[in-house]
């Protein structure tokens, strides 16, 4: 009886209005992770965390038995749990998978809370308050404050200032009135550029669904462009080239006959994996073409050593997600990039197949990759089927998958925070096209009879 007395009063905590913005909020808070740390510091960013995970878990209802991970995906999530036990920073690793498990549990409870139009929606509001709260914060940087600051609180970086030589960091550079590099209020540029570009992804999807405004998208997009010109952010430059091309293709492949489909789809995916090829190649003259070489060249010397560690153990150092980077290995890694001049704290590889093979071996980089590779695979086989009149909403997930794909050669985002929950979403939201199975029991005994009818050996097979 007292259930029933209550169900009316609380049943709005799991209305869909309320799951929408928990989802929503979710987002924002795994894009924008580190501005949230330079403003809270990192134990009330904690707190902050654990609510949101809780509020997940009380409105969207989902157990995690319920949550039926893909084996691909329980693989990568099981081998850096494993990883506890080889692990050079056990208790780093510990609280990494603690919070990995997390981030698992909040991508997936939310992306099957809803359709994949809705979560993608849902995605383009994450991206947008994330995208105009950035340029909300260096707008009060330049218009109130009027010099660079240093952020309010310790974030992961700054656990590195027992390193000798660590420069200052700093969360806002008042760039804005003198034509950036913006910063945001994810204090670092890269970043917010990947942000802009996102949110830029997401409106294109929805204005051709038409679910929101023109004015809202269009709106959108002038602010991502603009972002994405004053963060100067050579990544998302070539990563932006790329989706353009892969969209154009799409539309092409969507109204061309049938017969011509598979052909054009092939063709275009042979072309971006030979353009895969040449961009790793060829790294450090595309970044010259858009006038970041020096950046460029700091990056090879990180991937250098980071390739040199993971050499010496062919299962990895342990997942820890940011580095640990008061401790070894990782600190020999940070005090290097300094002398070389990098000017940065290195809390990561800048390449997130590279630090995969650091932290979980040669089978975490093949789980991450593979990882990748289907979710691409999933959603591009529904786009290379699409006609006049179907849904824009895998090439989203194309256009995403490709942009993480390429933001993970030179970040290591994919594995933590708002790019880790992106690929799990993503992952989860596309049907599985391409699957990996447990063969069945009984497809087993059946062969066995098969087999047996087809030698002329009489009687049943030994269950």
């Amino acid at each position: 009886m007292d259930e029933e007395a209550n169900a009316p009063t609380f049943g709005w905590i799991t209305s869909e209005r309320v799951r929408d913005y928990v989802t929503v909020w979710t987002v924002v808070l795994l894009m924008s992770g580190q501005g949230f740390r330079y403003l809270m510091g990192l134990p009330a960013y904690a707190v902050l965390c654990v609510i949101t995970v809780a509020a997940v878990a009380v409105t969207m209802r989902t157990s995690i038995p319920a949550l039926r991970l893909p084996v691909l995906l329980a693989a990568f999530v099981g081998l850096a749990a494993a990883s506890v036990l080889w692990s050079a920073t056990r208790a780093v690793t510990a609280l990494a998978v603690a919070v990995l498990l997390a981030t698992t549990y909040v991508a997936v409870a939310t992306v099957r809370r809803t359709t994949g139009a809705g979560f993608m929606e849902l995605l383009y509001r994450g991206f947008q308050i994330s995208l105009f709260g950035g340029v909300a914060f260096e707008g009060v940087v330049a218009l109130v404050v009027r010099h660079p600051i240093a952020p309010l609180a310790n974030d992961l970086g700054s656990l590195a200032s027992s390193v000798p030589g660590t420069p200052r960091l700093m969360w806002s550079l008042d760039t804005l009135l003198s034509g950036g590099p913006l910063e945001g209020f994810v204090g670092n540029r890269n970043p917010f550029a990947a942000i802009a570009l996102f949110a830029a992804m997401t409106a294109v999807v929805l204005l051709l669904e038409r679910r929101i405004r023109v004015f809202d998208g269009i709106a959108t997009l002038v602010t991502a462009g603009a972002v994405h010109l004053m963060t100067q952010s050579a990544t998302v430059t070539i990563a932006t080239a790329y989706v353009s091309v892969i969209v154009i293709a799409a539309l092409v492949i969507r109204r061309v006959p049938l017969r011509v489909k598979k052909v054009l789809s092939f063709s275009v995916l042979a072309c971006t994996a030979i353009g895969g090829v040449m961009t790793v190649k060829f790294h450090s003259e595309l970044f010259a073409m858009v006038d970041r070489s020096s950046e460029a060249s700091h990056r090879t010397d990180i991937w250098r050593q980071v390739a040199a560690v993971a050499e010496q153990r062919p299962e990895g150092w342990g997942y820890v997600g940011y580095w640990p980077v008061w401790d070894q290995p990782y600190r020999g890694i940070v005090e290097r990039a300094i002398v070389d001049g990098a000017g940065v704290v290195v809390t990561h590889a800048h390449n997130a197949f590279l630090d995969s093979w650091l932290q979980l071996g040669l089978i975490g980089l093949a789980l991450l990759a593979g990882l990748l590779l289907l979710t691409f695979g999933s959603a591009w086989r529904l786009v290379e089927r699409a006609g006049r009149g179907d849904t824009f909403i895998p090439l989203g997930w194309v256009m995403l998958t490709v942009a993480l794909a390429l933001q993970a050669l030179t970040e290591s985002r994919l594995l933590v925070e708002g790019g880790w929950y992106m690929l799990v979403a993503l992952y989860c939201s596309a049907p599985q096209v391409f699957e990996l199975t447990v063969v069945d029991p009984e497809y087993v005994r059946s062969v066995s009879r098969l087999q047996a009818t087809r030698t002329g050996v009489k009687g049943r097979p030994r269950e």
